[in-house]
């Protein structure tokens, strides 16, 4: 029998307490192939597609994007105008291939000083106050890139090992606006039940319920089923991105109060 685990899922919006540790920044992976050279974004800020500028103090927080072929992953070179720009020569053949990302756990506590990078011992240290809420926070962050018209399922139907990952159960370029497009969601690597997900597409504009960020509107929402499966409908063509959050209480709540994980999936759906 195949074991499940029921986890507790964010409410309203992704952001809404991971914001904790990036100040509401999402994270996603960009990617462009052409003429043997792979370039890739690590996406960070608030406006997909458009990422941002890293923070100094945050650059550490990030392990380099990573290429996945059939022969195994190679970690990107980080190179380009920006921080956030990486990119690797790469002999890529007709096929599906995946970028991914990863943000390393790290503890942000909360408190009468604000947001801190630390746990509740550290913020304690740094500003002679309690924290009322602390967290570890981990984001991870996957790309399905086709290459050559490519629409087959030999690579990105195969989880990577992310610890909350989003893993395609078809090839994306197979999906027309209004088909269902499944996803399995996966943490330590068991299907996730009535996990909550959602999706956007560039430049997507939903607003916000009664004007609070944390309620903003998105055009896909559902759950996943007790199989870890959900079906996402792209209502139209474009650049998509799917997110799920998980939190998981803290083992010692002397340290933080849970563990906040949250998983993207950027693809394409083509006309």
């Amino acid at each position: 029998m195949r074991k499940f685990f029921s986890v507790m899922v964010a409410g309203a919006l992704f952001a809404a307490f991971l914001g904790a540790a990036a100040e509401a920044h999402e994270f996603w992976v960009n990617a462009d192939y052409k003429d043997g050279l792979l370039k890739a974004d690590l996406g960070y800020g608030h406006e997909f597609p458009d990422p941002e500028v890293i923070p100094d103090d945050r650059t550490h927080l990030f392990e380099p994007l990573k290429l996945i072929t059939p022969e195994g992953a190679t970690e990107m070179t980080q190179a380009g105008a920006n921080n956030f720009n990486y990119e690797v020569k790469a002999d890529l053949k007709k096929g599906d291939y995946l970028v991914i990302g990863n943000y390393k756990p790290t503890f942000w506590a909360k408190g009468p000083e604000g947001w801190k990078q630390a746990d509740k011992a550290k913020y304690k240290e740094m500003t002679k106050a309690d924290a009322t809420y602390a967290e570890e926070a981990a984001m991870f962050a996957k790309l399905v890139m086709n290459v050559d018209g490519a629409d087959g399922t030999d690579l990105i139907t195969k989880p990577v090992g992310q610890r909350l990952e989003l893993v395609p159960q078809v090839n994306p370029a197979t999906v027309k606006p209004g088909e269902r497009f499944p996803v399995l969601v996966l943490l330590d690597g068991q299907p996730v039940k009535t996990a909550e997900v959602k999706a956007v597409y560039a430049g997507f504009t939903g607003g916000a319920k009664d004007g609070d960020p944390a309620n903003e509107y998105k055009c896909f929402w559902g759950r996943t089923g007790l199989d870890g499966i959900i079906n996402i409908i792209p209502v139209k063509a474009g650049y998509w991105n799917a997110f799920v959050q998980v939190k998981i209480p803290y083992a010692d709540t002397a340290v933080a109060d849970e563990t906040v994980l949250v998983s993207r999936l950027t693809f394409t759906i083509a006309e």
